[in-house]
């Protein structure tokens, strides 16, 4: 997608121009784990435009492998990001519709070659929002992925301007009986899937939720998320919560200015992707999805541009002034 915002925290209605990045909510994922060195690829479709090469050249630029990009009709879809400061909230304005993705056609994939050599796919619940047609292709896929013993990761990232909670429910319940690593949190569970409330602290409460989620979906191996504390639009606090069905284990608490918040999450799932595919303890997987998604905040535009180098620095020696 094309992120457009307004600059010096002003609103739309007071800007004439407007910042321009590419972005995108499993393109932010991939960047990011090819960044810690992992082999990558991406699957999209993009227009038949200079709009849509130059995502190809950028996604390109961070080694990703690009040749099952499909381009044809459409447009990129844009996304308008107001930000926010102090006590007056991001808001975020979705221009979507006609996007080459959300227009695609599930004959346009070639699922037996999208899946050759790959490990783990991720996945979101943006995606399927889109289209009855990537909703059906997403279903397919996994299930393929199941066939060949293929990691899928799925994040719920439930976006209520995209589509209905029941929407979402009905997808959710589709898609988790092949997931291996699941990224929810306790409104997930609660609110789209219905879990009753066990109305505890917050960690013993996850914890309970996380147990029948389980419970529910033996084929889990993993489930993350994060607790977010505003203190206000500028400063926050975040820790990060992981379980394998027996272990819980959380994140040390940290607090931090906000330079850009859009694609912390993203930096957070990606943390966990690489401490799992790089056989990390729980303790560590955590610890660093939670300092990715930290330093993410730090960076402008939705794109965690950290290496593994900078994420265990922060891990292991806290924050130093200047690095010599």
């Amino acid at each position: 997608m094309l992120r457009l915002s307004p600059p010096n925290h002003l609103k739309i209605i007071q800007s004439n121009s407007f910042d321009a990045v590419y972005s995108g909510g499993e393109a932010n994922v991939i960047i990011s784990l090819s960044i810690f060195g992992h082999d990558t690829k991406f699957v999209t479709k993009l227009p038949d435009n200079h709009l849509g090469t130059t995502v190809l050249n950028k996604l390109g630029g961070y080694k990703i492998d690009i040749d099952d990009i499909v381009v044809g009709e459409g447009r990129l879809g844009i996304y308008y990001s107001e930000i926010g400061h102090g006590l007056r909230s991001t808001e975020v304005i979705y221009d979507r519709k006609y996007s080459a993705v959300s227009m695609a056609k599930k004959e346009e994939f070639d699922i037996d070659k999208i899946l050759d050599g790959v490990g783990l796919v991720h996945l979101s619940g943006i995606t399927p929002a889109l289209s009855k047609e990537l909703y059906e292709f997403m279903i397919d896929l996994v299930k393929a992925c199941n066939e060949r013993g293929i990691l899928v990761s799925y994040d719920s990232n439930f976006r209520s301007k995209l589509w209905s909670i029941e929407e979402a429910r009905g997808f959710m319940e589709q898609i988790l009986p092949y997931v291996d690593i699941a990224f929810l949190g306790h409104l997930d569970m609660t609110n789209i899937l219905k879990f009753e409330n066990p109305n505890l602290e917050f960690d013993e409460n996850l914890k309970t939720l996380y147990t029948k989620l389980f419970e529910k979906y033996p084929n889990l191996k993993y489930t993350a998320c994060t607790k977010r504390t505003v203190n206000s639009i500028n400063n926050n606090g975040l820790e990060g919560y992981l379980f394998d069905g027996e272990n819980f284990t959380k994140s040390n608490l940290y607090t931090f200015d906000i330079l850009d918040r859009v694609g912390g999450g993203d930096a957070f799932t990606a943390g966990v992707l690489h401490g799992i595919l790089s056989n990390m303890d729980q303790e560590r997987i955590i610890e660093f999805a939670i300092c990715a998604s930290v330093l993410k905040h730090s960076i402008q535009g939705d794109i965690n541009l950290v290496d593994e180098e900078t994420v265990n620095a922060l891990i292991d020696n806290g924050l130093t002034n200047i690095k010599r």
